[in-house]
């Protein structure tokens, strides 16, 4: 198939430069999935998905033209290249646009992005690998009236994307999810909470720690009180780090952001802006990791970008267009959703670097504060504010848990968050998007009730 994706591409740019196009570039992608779903403790649905199709960029005296079709097929895909260079010839002149990306050397080699186990395993297997989730999740709430809610998702998937300045890579891929969510249901009270495991080898999905670990935090949502607020401590955990960093701090060093006057970090570049205990990599050349691989979606190397070291920034995040527009080196971030966008900057796998104390040396450390095990909420990318809502959390009073949280937010500005990093744990998990330990933020400020 990734033979058949790039002279899919070649044989597209052949077709658009001939209707006169000074640049063109042509990504294609095919990806089959499979997924089943419990509810209530029993399986839900199945089913199967496959999707391909191709995406088509076309430059003219510095305008863009882009289309897109949902198929491979010769026909239609001689049909979006006719409506790209319409485009392009349609469209206003960018003064910013100075070229798509050329590489001059080679891909560099990223192991562990494909597990064939992922690809051949089948429907029965997938089954047993869910309800092995559901079943440890429901023997460590056997005390408990518990329904159990769960989901597991399997996918492969290979790219190709060529240009005409001489990019030409491929590649296959496969990702593994298993999420479960158990909810206990007292006489007088309902808590319910959530584990899941990312991963490209379906061997480490663990079905039975994902279980455990999803019912005992379940359990340990019960009880939850309201505290008396104030300045104090806040602990972030790993899940909560991955949502406030590397949501919050991620879309701060977008190039694209900080070029249009949106992001609260800005020329910043070379400034000690955070805790000189944090450091923060983007690393697109991990083996097996979620977002690594041998080139960003326009076909530019990957590579390690240092983004915070020691507290300084050292970086912003990159794809051609915004380095071209800043004449700084391309960083290789350039992302997709899919065949039918235009390319953007997002993290590969952003890193941030553990500290050698454990959550448990971290609590012991606070006198009076919290511990945010979950948010969904993420800053104002422009102002840098952040009021978040502790989903999952506890009450930390003389180095010790003592209860659960409930109708508890905390407040912060992102500067003054990354700053205040007093100590970083060695609890590092792969969250999606992220790789994050836990960490203490000295104060913020508690709101309960």
């Amino acid at each position: 198939m990734r033979e058949k994706l790039l002279s899919i591409g070649e044989k597209a740019i052949e077709d658009v430069e001939k209707l006169g196009a000074d640049q063109v570039e042509v990504y294609t992608s095919f990806s089959k999935s499979f997924s089943i779903d419990v509810e209530n403790n029993a399986v839900k649905s199945a089913s199967r998905d496959t999707d391909g199709g191709c995406g088509i960029r076309t430059i003219i005296d510095n305008a863009v033209g882009f289309a897109y079709v949902t198929t491979l097929q010769s026909k239609d895909i001689a049909e979006a290249v006719e409506r790209s260079v319409a485009l392009a010839r349609a469209s206003v002149p960018d003064p910013d646009f100075v070229s798509l990306p050329a590489v001059s050397s080679k891909y560099p080699s990223v192991k562990g992005l494909f597990d064939p186990k992922m690809e051949s395993i089948s429907s029965e297997d997938s089954a047993e690998l869910i309800l092995a989730a559901v079943d440890a999740a429901r023997e460590d709430l056997s005390d408990k009236k518990v329904a159990v809610e769960a989901r597991i998702n399997l996918a492969v998937s290979e790219r190709g994307i060529v240009n005409s300045l001489g990019v030409s890579g491929s590649s296959k891929t496969s990702f593994g999810y298993l999420y479960i969510s158990p909810t206990i249901k007292e006489p007088n009270e309902q808590t319910s909470s959530y584990e899941y495991r990312i991963s490209r080898n379906v061997g480490d999905l663990d079905p039975e720690e994902v279980g455990a670990i999803a019912a005992r935090n379940a359990r340990g949502n019960l009880g939850a009180r309201t505290i008396e607020g104030g300045d104090m401590p806040i602990l972030l955990a790993p899940m909560a780090v991955s949502t406030v960093i590397g949501g919050g701090f991620s879309g701060a060093v977008n190039a694209e952001e900080v070029q249009y006057g949106r992001s609260y970090i800005s020329d910043a570049i070379g400034e000690q802006i955070g805790s000189g205990i944090l450091s923060i990599v983007d690393d697109a050349l991990l083996s097996g990791g979620i977002g690594s691989r041998p080139f960003d979606a326009e076909g530019f190397p990957s590579s390690r970008t240092d983004v915070l070291e020691a507290g300084v920034l050292r970086s912003l995040l990159h794809n051609s267009y915004t380095a071209n527009k800043d004449a700084v080196d391309n960083t290789g971030n350039a992302s997709r959703a899919s065949y039918a966008g235009l390319p953007s900057i997002a993290t590969s796998n952003l890193v941030v670097e553990p500290g050698h104390q454990t959550q448990e040396d971290l609590i012991s450390q606070i006198d009076r504060g919290i511990l945010c095990r979950q948010t969904g909420d993420r800053p104002n990318m422009t102002t840098g504010d952040l009021s978040a809502m502790i989903m999952e959390g506890s009450y930390i009073e003389g180095g010790e848990v003592k209860h659960s949280l409930k109708n508890t937010l905390f407040g912060i500005n992102m500067l003054d968050l990354l700053d205040r990093v007093k100590a970083v744990g060695n609890d590092t998990r792969v969250t999606v998007g992220a790789i994050t330990p836990s960490i203490l933020i000295e104060s913020g400020k508690v709101t309960s009730g």
